[in-house]
């Protein structure tokens, strides 16, 4: 039987349903990875409700947008605001999504999306700068410009 469980961490874990490690003592980490090799570039200890944020210049419109981040009980990346001050693709902007602030120079669109981990490309004119724990990373000074990398937290996860 334990072989099996094993077996099923190591399957989720490679379909992103699970952490791809564990912390010994339980606490949580933050990581950026390679998809590539699951190579650390970078990583810091989290807590349940620390909040990062992912701030990049829109890739065809050259506006700024700005992400924000928490880690919530269960150690899970939850998006719950996206700013930007002009419209671009790939923007929220649907009215199901969550709440959409127009007021002042940003429009700001409140939601609860959670990600167990995602997918992020790079940009090498989105030049992603990653802020935790006041802490600034410019993704493109651990990565390559259009590189994939991971943005997961591992640790002692609760698996939905």
């Amino acid at each position: 039987m334990t072989r099996i469980s094993c077996l099923l961490l190591i399957a989720l874990s490679l379909a992103g349903q699970a952490p791809a490690a564990f912390c010994a003592d339980g606490r949580l980490t933050f990581q950026i990875v390679r998809t590539v090799g699951e190579e650390a570039l970078w990583e810091s200890p989290v807590e349940p409700g620390d909040f990062f944020t992912i701030e990049y210049r829109h890739s065809s419109d050259h506006t700024p947008v700005r992400d924000l981040f928490t880690i919530d009980d269960n150690g899970e990346i939850v998006l719950i605001e996206e700013s930007y001050r002009w419209y671009g693709a790939g923007l929220e902007s649907r009215a199901d999504v969550g709440k959409t602030d127009f007021s002042g120079e940003w429009t700001r669109v409140r939601m609860r999306r959670p990600f167990p981990r995602f997918l992020l490309r790079v940009g090498e004119v989105a030049n992603h700068v990653l802020t935790i724990h006041d802490q600034r990373v410019p993704l493109l000074s651990i990565a390559r410009g259009r590189e994939s990398v991971w943005i997961r937290v591992t640790g002692n996860i609760k698996i939905r």
